[in-house]
């Protein structure tokens, strides 16, 4: 008689199964992973392009304006008449949207309004102090807090 080599639609049919059960319990945990690694990183973006504008305030010795609306953020140095809103001739230095499903929380972030609860804001001046604040970033799976000190110190928090 002869030997076959291979496996039987049983076998295959008892490793999908197997595969299958193991995938319900393992898929969860991958995209509340991805989530909470897409809030990292993008606070921890934020942080970087605060950094920057605290940097290009200091090198142009004068305040550098960041906007913040719910889904993007805008830098630019503030040289015109309106303080913390951008005017025509203001140079735009950075525009940059959030990625889809986190937004800045509005209700918790405790920046100053620019005009009629619209956009808020933050100021870098010349020696790199700031007006002070904290934006909330929030998706699905939870927030992260980035905080200015009044001193320019910009620092990453989760909440407790």
């Amino acid at each position: 008689m002869r030997r076959f080599k291979g496996f039987t639609l049983i076998e295959a049919l008892i490793v999908i199964f197997m595969i299958a059960i193991t995938s319900t319990f393992a898929v969860p945990g991958i995209i509340k992973w991805r989530s909470s690694a897409k809030l990292r990183g993008t606070a921890e973006n934020l942080k970087g392009n605060l950094e920057l504008a605290k940097l290009k305030a200091i090198q142009a010795n004068g305040p550098v304006a960041v906007n913040f609306r719910e889904k993007n953020y805008l830098i630019f140095l503030d040289t015109g008449p309106s303080k913390g809103l951008l005017d025509e001739d203001e140079l735009i230095l950075k525009k940059i949207s959030l990625p889809a499903g986190i937004k800045i929380d509005f209700a918790q972030t405790t920046f100053n309004d620019v005009a009629n609860n619209w956009p808020k804001k933050t100021r870098f001046m010349g020696r790199g102090t700031a007006d002070a604040g904290t934006a909330v970033l929030v998706n699905s799976n939870g927030k992260k807090h980035i905080t200015i000190s009044t001193f320019g110190k910009i620092t990453i928090k989760n909440p407790s």
